[in-house]
């Protein structure tokens, strides 16, 4: 199974309360930037868990642009100071029960972090940015083995290189 963890978009810094902190434009465009490369990697999610929060709801939204996914919950275990072996638990919990092949979990730091330290022991919890995307692979019985993190300043094309890799330039 792959587990993809997404870190909202960027949001607004004020709102009457933190939960209804809206993506800004520029979060909006880093979301869809990340879900296209995604796309690349992942043709559909069997399961997608979603914070109730509005930035988390609004980044599905536009990741769903690209991906759709067949089965989408807003679970209040991915609020940002939720209990990170709690969620793990439950995702672990939806891999036993469903057989999923891809799950996508969208939520906020610095739950996503410990959240990947969590079903990664041998991980240290990372820093996201905003819009960044983990992806850990689970296999019964081994735990979860971290992949990669990429956000959307960092992340390449995946597209052959029009030229050879040179050894030297002498």
């Amino acid at each position: 199974m792959n587990i993809f963890v997404m870190r909202h978009g960027q949001a607004v810094s004020q709102a009457s309360t933190d939960a209804l902190r809206p993506l800004t434009e520029h979060g909006e465009e880093e979301v869809c930037h990340m879900a296209q490369w995604l796309a690349q990697q992942v043709a559909s999610f069997d399961r997608v868990l979603v914070s109730p929060y509005v930035r988390s709801r609004q980044t599905w939204q536009q990741v769903s642009r690209f991906i759709p996914g067949t089965r989408i919950d807003f679970c209040d275990e991915l609020i940002p100071n939720a209990d990170a072996d709690i969620t793990a638990s439950l995702i672990l919990a939806y891999a036993d029960v469903e057989q999923s092949q891809n799950l996508l979990v969208i939520s906020h730091m610095p739950l996503v972090g410990f959240l990947v330290e969590s079903l990664c022991p041998a991980t240290m919890a990372p820093i996201f940015v905003t819009s960044g995307v983990a992806k850990i692979t689970l296999e019964k019985g081994h735990g979860g083995l971290f992949n990669w993190l990429e956000g959307p300043h960092s992340i390449r094309p995946h597209r052959p290189r029009p030229w050879p890799l040179c050894g030297s330039m002498g």
